[in-house]
């Protein structure tokens, strides 16, 4: 019987709802549109902070870095071969260690000889991040670090762009460059879901090697230097049970410190050395977990003012409802039943709301892991799941009882049965003044304030795009040749610099070639100088380039000189500086003619030019816009590329412009230049759209929600109104008492709502700095474009009700 009364009320509740059109689609789309929202980022936050990790031991899986400690600085996060090497062999914390290192390879067996991410690790690594496989095996493991093992495993793009997804993949021969021994057998491919942890090479990596393969340290001679140090060498290990992260530290600094007159003597300017252990995932994350709470919390704020909207669109529902309701308490229903009614109806509507939300959040989550693959850890790993669902589920739970209870308490119950006898007079509650202000406030409130936020973060994003890069991009290619197996000495690889350059001006539709590398590319490589005095300079970017370098790319040298030719051919020892480093290392004077010792401490080099900031965006709020620039020597020979207009420069031109040089010659890198500092600024122009729609989609949101309320309030006290006007009153006073009613409450919001965006900028500057920035012109503009909104969606409805004819609003027409 329970169950037949269900369906008779469910389907009731349906025909209610289908005969009020607008307010069911009215409620469906504020909430679909905003708790889509929310479960995209809720993925997003379940992937940081509440999933699982696919990893062996989650809990205790740690990485180990090394604290570089010098006499008046500190540089964590770069670690030497050196270190990572004895903390291996030596360790006694950890029930399994790997030691890990990123690079970039040219496989040169392949057509076009691509040069591709790679990552070097010993064979735990497999077991700590449970690499799966589509085919094949693992590499063999050995007992020792520095033992050869001739053979990697693919990933499965890899596998399927290069070798089709042949399963007769396993066996072949990868040819490599660079490498101490260059023929690999591939013995195993990676599954298609399995992506490196973006902490290495951003999760791009194609193929695995064994770590003994990385000939920056394991090779014949001049082995790397406790003084080389990576920020992309890592050591990761599972503590052993009882460990903690205090223990593991202190015994691996008691260990690095029994070899300290090794690193003394090959690092002098180190004062200590101390390892640094972090859990894994807060070294997955790095930074990025502010910015996943930063983004709930707007997204819950967008939320709250989607429920006030939703709440008064359910208090007008309630006049319309009570006459429905009278008629069932007319007929014998009692309040449990009508009460059920009511929840039935706002179930339905949260039900829809929710699975149409679920729906766009799906493709959602696709186009934002689409848009943000590759610059953000674990984006792979967003899917809706079980916390996702959950929270569908309690939301929806949750919001069909908040609306019931929000609808029965503007219904007097124990008068519906006289309700068709006195048109409904005394049925419905008026909702009370004191909560029309708090609706109105509130929605101003968390209107202000996500809406200061999104500027904030606008601001921020808006000032790296606008903020002068030091290099043109547009039409500007960077290709570096080298020479495999190259036996002339430094001197008799000159020449080479000129034939490479003529080559690539050969090229049809080639405008103009400089000599050097540029610095726009994701990765920043430092170095630091120390002057005369011994005092070191802090780490400084750093580029190698030639003497027409600055003409080509537009980067103007404000005193001095750029290079001489003795310079590019070794004779002399000269660098450029920009302005920043002027300032930071001379503040007072300029650095031309100074001399700093650098690479060579038998050769210092001075200061012949300084030029205008180089302003990386990935790395401009640590550096400043500091840049060295160094005389590209022919170890490699890098080229600025300049195309004609509506030309493009491709890999097999400049390949076989290089080889009409030398057979020897590889094309080590050939980069857009424009195309990668659209890379470096990718998620800064996402940033900028999201923030400029989040902004207005709130305003609307709350502009709707205000003017709502507010119409709502003034329907109620339309028959006051009309009489006060019938009486002789101004529209000036009215206009004063109604602003009186409403505008204090706004402003109150409004004042409170700065104070608290200001005030917790001030106080977490530290953790938001680098995705929001409180500038105080946009503020001031933003400030008075939502006064000026709030202002409109409180007078319109007023000048509606005023502007009418008393007889009229006495006739409530």
């Amino acid at each position: 019987m329970n169950i037949v009364r269900f369906i008779n009320q469910l389907k009731l509740a349906v025909n209610s709802l289908g005969q009020a059109k607008g307010f069911s689609a009215s409620i469906i789309l504020t909430l679909s549109l905003t708790l889509a929202c929310f479960f995209v980022v809720m993925s997003l936050f379940s992937s940081y902070f509440i999933k699982p990790l696919n990893v062996e031991n989650e809990s205790r899986l740690v990485i180990v870095e090394q604290d570089n400690i010098y006499e008046d600085k500190n540089s964590s996060g770069y670690q030497s071969f050196q270190s990572i090497e004895h903390w291996y062999n030596t360790q006694q914390v950890f029930e399994k260690a790997a030691a890990v290192s990123t690079a970039q390879r040219i496989i040169t067996s392949l057509p076009g000889q691509p040069k591709i991410h790679v990552t070097y690790a010993t064979s735990e690594y497999y077991e700590l991040f449970k690499v799966p496989l589509v085919l094949g095996r693992h590499i063999t493991p050995v007992s020792k670090l520095e033992e050869k093992v001739q053979e990697v495993v693919i990933s499965y793009t890899f596998w399927q762009r290069y070798f089709d997804g042949d399963d007769s993949v396993i066996g072949q021969t990868l040819q490599t460059d660079g490498l101490r021994e260059n023929s690999f057998k591939v013995v195993g491919v990676a599954a298609k879901e399995f992506v490196d942890p973006f902490m290495f090479n951003d999760g791009k990596a194609q193929v695995w090697f064994n770590f003994s393969s990385d000939v920056r340290y394991f090779r014949e001679e001049n082995r790397s230097p406790w003084s080389s140090l990576f920020g992309t060498l890592k050591l990761v290990g599972i503590l052993k049970h009882g460990e903690t992260h205090n223990s593991a530290q202190t015994h691996l600094y008691q260990s690095i410190q029994q070899v300290k007159a090794q690193w003394k003597e090959d690092f002098p300017s180190l004062v200590d050395l101390k390892p640094i252990i972090t859990s894994f995932r807060e070294a997955e994350l790095g930074n990025n977990d502010n910015l996943a709470i930063l983004l709930l919390a707007g997204v819950t704020g967008l939320l709250c003012i989607a429920l006030l909207n939703v709440s008064n669109l359910f208090i007008s529902r309630a006049v319309v409802k009570h006459k429905q309701l009278a008629l069932q308490a007319v007929l014998g229903a009692k309040r449990r039943i009508l009460f059920q009614s009511i929840l039935l109806e706002t179930s339905v509507l949260m039900a829809v709301s929710v699975l149409v939300a679920l729906f766009l959040a799906a493709w959602g989550i696709k186009l934002f892991v689409s848009i943000s693959e590759g610059f953000l850890p674990l984006i792979s790993d967003l899917s809706l799941d079980i916390t996702v669902l959950t929270s569908a589920l309690v939301a929806c739970l949750l919001l069909s009882f908040l609306f019931a209870v929000i609808t029965s308490r503007l219904i007097d119950f124990g008068k519906l049965r006289i309700q068709l006898q006195s048109s409904g007079k005394g049925a419905i509650s008026q909702v009370s003044a004191h909560i029309i202000k708090w609706m109105v406030g509130g929605q101003l409130f968390l209107a202000t304030v996500l809406v200061i936020c999104a500027t904030m973060v606008l601001s921020k994003s808006l000032e790296t795009l606008n903020r002068p890069l030091g290099s043109e991009t547009e039409n500007l290619y960077t290709v570096q040749f080298f020479i495999q197996g190259i036996e002339e000495s430094v001197p008799e690889r000159y020449h080479y610099i000129d034939t490479f350059k003529n080559a690539l001006l050969n090229i049809n539709g080639v405008e103009k070639v400089a000599h050097g590398g540029s610095p726009v590319e994701m990765n920043v490589i430092a170095s630091t100088v120390t002057d005369m005095a011994g005092k070191e300079s802090v780490f400084i970017p750093q580029a190698w380039v030639g003497r027409d370098y600055f003409d080509v790319t537009g980067l103007k040298i404000i005193e001095g000189r750029t290079f001489s030719e003795a310079a590019i051919r070794g004779e002399k020892y000269e660098f450029l500086v920009s302005k920043a480093v002027n300032d930071l290392l001379k503040p007072d004077g300029s650095l031309i003619g100074e001399t700093f010792v650098s690479y060579d401490p038998d050769n210092p080099v001075e200061v012949v030019g300084i030029t205008e900031n180089f302003n990386h965006p990935k790395s401009f709020g640590r550096h400043q816009g500091r840049q060295f620039w160094w005389a590209a020597q022919p170890y490699s020979f890098p080229y600025i590329v300049k195309m004609k207009e509506g030309r493009s420069l491709s890999r097999e031109l400049v390949f076989q412009a290089g080889r009409d040089i030398d057979p020897r010659a590889h094309v080590w890198r050939l980069t857009d230049m424009h195309h990668e500092y659209g890379k470096m600024t990718h998620m800064e122009r996402i940033t900028r759209n999201l923030t400029i729609v989040l902004a207005m989609f709130t305003l609307i949101l709350a502009g709707v929600g205000i003017y709502g309320v507010l119409s709502y309030n003034l329907g109620l006290r339309r028959y006051e109104l009309g009489i006060r006007m019938a009486l002789g009153a101004k529209s000036k006073s009215l206009y004063k008492q109604l602003a009186k009613d409403t505008i204090l409450p706004l402003a109150s919001a409004f004042i409170l709502a700065i104070l608290v965006c200001v005030s917790s900028y001030r106080k977490f500057m530290e953790h938001v700095s680098d995705y929001m920035l409180l500038n105080s012109i946009w503020l001031t503009a933003v400030c008075m474009g939502i006064v000026l909104f709030a202002l409109f969606a409180t007078l319109y409805p007023m000048s509606k009700i005023l502007g009418s004819k008393p007889m009229a609003s006495l006739r409530q027409n």
